[in-house]
């Protein structure tokens, strides 16, 4: 793509799939439309019947789009580009996972640090994701608007109690929750073999953290390859969703941009500084002037650990906070503490959710779905590796969970670029919250570094 950034081939694509889209729908739909009630209706209906057979009417349109020449490059395309997403995912998820939690070291070495860093982690995502969840469902603004998706889903099997969740976390055999697509076992089970990993001696120990620290390397490098390729599959995707329900499609997503654009704020300038304040005292807005510099890097490049340099930096020099807590909190946190793409992720599938149950009225997310929602986007954020638009190949993890259907990802890319550059500095700017709290709580923070000032 030459020197070309990807994210403006992205915004390319995005724009020829709209063009591709509503040139397929202007071309064929009312035609086939008007041919499928036809021949579902025969040629006399009442508008009754109508709503009860609109999804089979929606369903031969579908057809009869994927029949043409453009409708049948697009739905290759976008089927090709979405096969290559799910082939990635889960020895992605797994290795990541495995990977983070080794990178931890010992286990017994780490003591107070180890403890309390993975606390902020949890409960910092678990305060991120609960922001989101709360506002889209105080907002909904997939149920503000009715667009017909095409797309089929089926509703998920919850479970019914504690239990049953308990045991849908626990996978009976590995490579079945592998082969059927499982991903919450599989995750469970990638975090208990990165935790007893690190329980075995280091010679031991060795071989097995330098293969799977491999595979994780290799499967960076072939995410990147399906994700330079993805201008293509979005343009596809969103050229296979306009052809079917038209333009006004995009109208849909002002709402959620809204949505996750002021959860994403609540969460990065009034939880993260008031934590930041109640564990040091120290004024979190001057820590974030100090830091800014990693701030802008990591929104304008969109990459957790592209910026983590620049973090380090900022954390160290400008902050005082010492090498021994900053080598340790920053790259752990730049692996797994993803509290923007955690946010983002919940209140994404609850959107498209609200969205989808609209054109099917028999799909509906409960408590405990949205339970399921709440676990997956800490889980995920966990395993989500820290470059553009890694977010989105884990919504496909929680799209299968829920029952969603995985091609109404394409909505989500269309607006992709801008707020995985907004979740990408919340993600940093919780690392260096956390290195901040965790420091002053060990007293590594050097005194006389005047850039943080006391309350």
């Amino acid at each position: 793509m030459g020197k070309v950034k990807l994210h403006w081939w992205i915004f390319l694509g995005i724009a020829a799939g709209a063009l591709w889209g509503t040139w397929l729908n202007r071309a064929y739909y009312a035609d086939l439309e008007a041919r499928a009630k036809l021949a579902v209706l025969g040629p006399s209906w009442s508008a009754e019947a109508e709503v009860a057979a609109s999804k089979r009417i929606q369903a031969a349109v579908d057809e009869g789009i994927r029949a043409t020449w453009a409708g049948a490059a697009a739905y290759g395309l976008a089927g090709l580009f979405l096969a290559l997403l799910k082939m990635v995912v889960i020895p992605l998820v797994v290795s990541s996972l495995i990977s983070g939690v080794v990178g931890m070291g010992d286990f017994k070495r780490l003591g107070k640090v180890g403890g309390k860093t993975g606390a902020w982690y949890v409960a910092t995502g678990l305060l991120a994701i609960i922001t989101g969840l709360v506002l889209v469902n105080t907002i909904g603004p997939g149920r503000r608007v009715q667009v017909p998706l095409p797309e089929s889903g089926e509703a998920p099997a919850v479970p019914t109690s504690a239990w049953d969740f308990a045991l849908a976390m626990v996978p009976e055999n590995v490579v079945k929750a592998a082969a059927n697509f499982e991903l919450l076992p599989l995750i469970v089970f990638a975090l208990l073999f990165g935790i007893f990993l690190l329980a075995v001696p280091a010679p031991r120990r060795a071989p097995v953290e330098q293969v799977v620290n491999g595979v994780f390397d290799v499967m960076m490098r072939m995410t990147m390859f399906v994700i330079s390729f993805s201008p293509i599959g979005i343009a596809a995707l969103i050229a296979k969703l306009v052809a079917t329900t038209g333009p006004r499609v995009f109208a849909s997503l002002a709402g959620y941009v809204v949505t996750v654009a002021g959860a994403l704020a609540i969460h990065a300038l009034l939880t993260l500084p008031l934590l930041v304040w109640l564990f040091t005292r120290r004024n979190p807005y001057h820590v974030m002037r100090v830091v800014s510099p990693a701030l802008l890097t990591a929104f304008s490049t969109a990459s957790s650990s592209g910026t983590l340099p620049i973090t380090m930096e900022r954390v160290e020099r400008g902050l005082g906070v010492s090498n021994k807590i900053s080598s340790f909190v920053l790259p752990l946190g730049a692996t797994v503490n993803m509290n923007g793409t955690a946010l983002y992720e919940c209140v994404a599938a609850i959107f498209v959710a609200q969205l989808y149950a609209q054109s099917h009225p028999g799909f509906a997310l409960s408590v405990r779905s949205q339970l399921v929602v709440v676990v997956l986007a800490l889980l995920v954020s966990i395993g989500a590796a820290g470059i553009p638009h890694a977010g989105l190949v884990m919504m496909v993890i929680i799209f299968q969970a829920v029952g969603l259907p995985v091609g109404l990802t394409a909505l989500l890319w269309a607006v992709d670029r801008p707020l995985d550059m907004c979740r990408s500095a919340v993600n940093i700017w919780s690392d260096m919250c956390g290195a901040v709290a965790i420091a002053h709580a060990e007293g590594e923070i050097d005194p006389r570094a005047a850039a943080v000032s006391e309350v």
